[in-house]
């Protein structure tokens, strides 16, 4: 579904309303007045933390339960960056926390401050599972890009996703949990993984373009011994994050080496996907 966009930099999901719609129904308005701020205070961590490292943020995004702050440069950013500003949403829980217990000492218990309790340990939480597009699956997805490969980090981060909500839903069965809410989030968490799934490739090609004109200097060489027969398009699967792939190709009576820049060039400006690794050298004559 498209955001409805309320200003520039605030895009609210179409979910969001019917959530608002269910508390007033329910009388639960303050209780998800209660919510929506401790969202919002936990997405404005994430953008001012990604604007704090000058990137280019294009909106915040309110979900259901939740939101995001959209930009094109999480996947292009050094990976402290990339974790500052994941777990800056999650920190703001802990300075909410101690707000909430100053409160509780002043004016004692009340059922508003018992909610306010609830809803930031439960965003906390749920947040930090290992569930894509939240921030724990992006934190697993960051985390596993400095291992392996950055399509093999993107397939095994929607398969750890798929697999714990599969887990949660099952358990929310069993304990009988299952609410509207639940089941409507569970439904959008669903919805975007069949989208991140199906845009797998442009991801990786995105990726791969960003790759072709980054600067190497500082990324750690790997020498990888290869058949010459190998083709540029199946070399660049193996594209990592922090390493500088240097293929050996070893020929009669020599071997010659192809760096993976000679690759992604051979890919994106001369168009030889199916270039084999011992032709790659021809190109620059």
């Amino acid at each position: 579904m498209k955001a409805l966009s309320l200003t520039k930099t605030i895009h609210i999901h179409p979910l969001f309303f019917l959530l608002a719609l269910s508390a007033i129904l329910t009388g639960a308005f303050y209780e998800f007045v209660i919510l929506m701020t401790l969202v919002v205070i936990h997405e404005l961590g994430h953008y001012l933390t990604a604007k704090y490292y000058g990137w280019r943020v294009s909106r915040i995004e309110l979900w259901l339960f939740g939101g995001a702050v959209v930009s094109e440069e999480h996947n292009t950013r050094p990976f402290r960056e990339q974790v500052s500003v994941v777990l800056a949403g999650p920190l703001q829980h802990i300075w909410i926390f101690g707000l909430l217990s100053i409160l509780q000492g002043f004016y004692g218990p009340h059922s508003l401050l018992s909610v306010a309790f609830f809803y930031n340990t439960l965003i906390l939480v749920f947040n930090l599972m290992p569930i894509w597009p939240l921030d724990g699956g992006k934190l697993l997805f960051y985390i596993t890009t400095q291992l392996f490969s950055f399509q093999r980090s993107l397939y095994f981060t929607l398969f750890i996703s798929v697999t714990s909500m599969v887990l949660v839903s099952l358990w929310f069965y069993l304990e009988g949990r299952w609410t509207l809410a639940g089941l409507l989030l569970a439904a959008f968490l669903l919805i975007e993984n069949g989208m991140e799934w199906k845009r797998r490739t442009y991801t990786l090609m995105r990726y791969l373009l960003f790759c072709t004109y980054r600067d190497c200097s500082k990324l750690k060489p790997k020498f990888i011994k290869v058949e010459q027969d190998l083709l540029v398009r199946d070399v660049l699967k193996n594209i990592r994050c922090n390493r500088k792939h240097l293929y050996v190709l070893k020929q009669s009576p020599s071997f010659y080496i192809v760096d993976e820049q000679e690759c992604l060039q051979a890919y994106f400006d001369k168009k030889q996907a199916n270039l084999r690794l011992r032709d790659v050298p021809k190109l620059a004559l």
